[in-house]
């Protein structure tokens, strides 16, 4: 649908309030016809893309002088976020917009048939024109109506000076200000920092409470074990082991009588308390006993003397059986029968 021509349309409604978006390709007369296509088919791309969130029944595209014009009828809020779409997703395409809000109608043209006429279409294109490549510029028509109907929201627009049109007439201009975006999105990600920083804590906060109420975990005693060269370990009369090769016992705290066994030597027997946690070292050795005295036996003089006597008898009777005659032993033979 085209804007027709002022000068030679039949208006065929009253007129109505609505926003007007105008987004113009700088220095399109200037290019080469070939790259005037390639421009404008990226330019019905880019509006197809801005424009798929608005409903069809909220929206009038037209066509204009260097680009296309779109009238939103469901508010400026709408508008405004078309535009700022459109600016984001013309990288490259060097689109002047601008946007205003004012009264438009619809119309017959003799060469271009129905369409739409207006002082809001009109201000609309006289705003894209002062507006540069990259950046939208919007009426104070426009601000004013943004701030009726969304109050929060007129805060991101901001002034961007005074543009004088050829006849001669002031146009107020506002652009994006993205200081309140930034300043809104720092609160969030303040807020949201907060709010995680006080949950945590509060976790924190809440298990040191509940260690601080509950009982300090109970830890058994270790009993070090350094026997030499063994012996048999009771604790509190049970038996545990035997050290070595047992080392160490690990116990209850509180007391306990502990007792190492060597047989024959005489026991080790202690009564030890201990705390939740706490170590000792028991070191002992075994002695064996002395052995028992050997039996008493005669002195090595009056063995030797005694040995002696005996050699001298024997060395006597040896002699006097040399010195002895026949006569001597016939005497003695007698004797020893009875004559």
């Amino acid at each position: 649908m085209a804007a027709p021509d002022v000068g030679s349309s039949n208006t065929t409604s009253p007129p109505t309030l609505a926003s007007v978006v105008v987004l113009r390709i700088a220095e399109f007369t200037r290019k080469p016809v070939a790259e005037q296509v390639r421009l404008k088919e990226r330019l019905d791309a880019l509006v197809t893309f801005a424009i798929r969130p608005v409903p069809t029944a909220a929206r009038v595209v037209l066509d204009a002088p260097e680009g296309i014009a779109v009238v939103l009828l469901d508010g400026p809020g709408l508008a405004l976020e078309f535009a700022k779409r459109s600016q984001f997703a013309a990288e490259g395409l060097q689109l002047c917009i601008g946007v205003n809000h004012g009264p438009v109608m619809s119309a017959v043209d003799a060469h271009y048939g129905p369409g739409l006429i207006g002082d809001g279409l009109t201000a609309g294109v006289t705003l894209s024109n002062a507006g540069k490549p990259g950046r939208f510029v919007a009426s104070r028509s426009f601000r004013e109506a943004l701030k009726a109907s969304d109050p929060r929201r007129v805060r991101e627009l901001g002034p961007a000076g005074t543009y004088t049109d050829a006849q001669l007439r002031a146009h107020e201009l506002f652009t994006l200000d993205w200081r309140p975006v930034f300043a809104r999105r720092f609160r969030l990600i303040v807020y949201g920092t907060l709010t995680v920083v006080a949950i945590i804590g509060a976790g924190f906060t809440a298990r040191l409470a509940r260690l601080a109420l509950e009982p300090p975990p109970v830890l058994p005693a270790v009993i070090r074990l350094e026997i030499t060269p063994r012996g048999i370990v009771f604790i509190d009369g049970e038996v545990r082991g035997t050290s070595p090769p047992l080392t160490q016992v690990e116990v209850d705290p509180g007391p306990h009588t502990i007792e190492v066994r060597n047989h024959p030597s005489p026991p080790l027997r202690l009564e030890v308390s201990l705390r939740s946690g706490e170590g000792m070292t028991i070191t002992h050795s075994f002695v064996a006993p002395a052995p028992a005295p050997a039996a008493k036996s005669a002195p090595k003089s009056t063995v030797k003397r005694t040995e002696k006597k005996t050699e001298k008898k024997v060395e006597k009777k040896a002699e006097e059986s040399r010195r002895k005659t026949p006569g001597d032993y016939w005497r003695q033979f007698r004797r020893d029968i009875g004559f």
